[in-house]
């Protein structure tokens, strides 16, 4: 079942620490939180893919996933600097906030579709966040329009919803010696290296 917005008001400010949905910074709450969902930030980092000199990604390659094959561009908030995605650009990104999420309740990263109708996708498709997890969320940023669109953080591109669960996590994710991004706080590329 998803939550509305009032079990989502609720859960931000549960006195049960285990039941608690953290978000922050949550800077304007009234205009942040909708019926079902928590709009989300983009935040100042960036990753995108460098292709000039990569032939292939290999993912049994730490350096090929993480070194050769994406570079960093920061945007600072409130400076002039403009951050443009591409038509058919491929790019990743991190959320403003800071998530945790409860261990009895999942969580799934959509996109805002006032940003979707401009062709923005927020994830190509790691959209859901398990019980446990917490830190940043990395966005999988992909424009199917035909148009570059501005991007600048604090630009509200996405929204969480949240979801009971038939009973908490045995072994949420922060718990799970194999969980790979928890306690991110930047853009993290993939570490599917971690798994061979």
């Amino acid at each position: 079942m998803l939550l509305s917005d009032l079990d989502l008001a609720k859960r931000l400010v549960d006195p049960d620490p285990k039941k608690r949905i953290i978000i922050t910074p949550l800077i304007d709450p009234v205009a942040q939180i909708g019926p079902s969902s928590i709009n989300l930030s983009l935040g100042v980092g960036f990753k995108v893919p460098v292709t000039s000199s990569v032939p292939f990604i290999n993912p049994d390659d730490k350096t090929s996933v993480n070194t050769q094959y994406m570079r960093d561009v920061d945007v600072p908030v409130g400076e002039e600097f403009k951050f443009f995605i591409h038509p058919g650009e491929f790019v990743l990104a991190t959320t403003l906030e800071y998530l945790r999420v409860p261990r009895d309740l999942g969580c799934r990263l959509e996109g805002r579709s006032s940003y979707g109708r401009m062709g923005l996708l927020v994830h190509v498709t790691a959209a859901f966040v398990d019980p446990g997890y917490s830190g940043r969320l990395t966005f999988e940023l992909y424009n199917a329009g035909r148009l570059p669109i501005l991007l600048k953080p604090g630009d509200r591109v996405a929204q969480a919803c949240f979801h009971n669960l038939s009973g908490d996590a045995q072994i949420p994710y922060d718990q799970r010696q194999q969980s790979k991004y928890k306690g991110s706080l930047s853009v993290e590329v993939s570490r599917i290296w971690k798994e061979k």
